[in-house]
């Protein structure tokens, strides 16, 4: 949909170690910035996942996940991005342009 590009930086957790996102990279041509993406984007089934990970170990590498969790973080992650790289890179598409000068 959009030309850019994102990196998975790490995982968000309050103080008492509870997951609550994901911190992404996102970059296109003119633009970079980091984001706080929520959990609540991600299904119920792997926001536990994650949380259970992050209790084994404090760095949870993405590309080391089993693929259909990956699958599970990389299409609602998309999906979000999608519509956050549209509003904040490019203004907000949902009002019409007007034609008056």
């Amino acid at each position: 949909m959009n030309d850019y590009a994102y990196q998975i930086k790490g995982a968000l957790e309050n103080a008492q170690g509870q997951f609550l996102g994901l911190r992404v990279l996102v970059c296109n041509v003119y633009n970079f910035d980091m984001v706080d993406v929520p959990a609540e984007v991600l299904p119920k089934e792997v926001q536990a996942f994650l949380q259970y990970r992050l209790k084994v170990t404090e760095v949870i590498d993405i590309q080391r996940l089993p693929i259909p969790v990956q699958n599970q973080i990389r299409a609602p992650l998309g999906r979000w991005l999608d519509r956050w790289v549209l509003d904040n890179f490019y203004g907000d598409t949902s009002k019409p342009k007007s034609t008056n000068p």
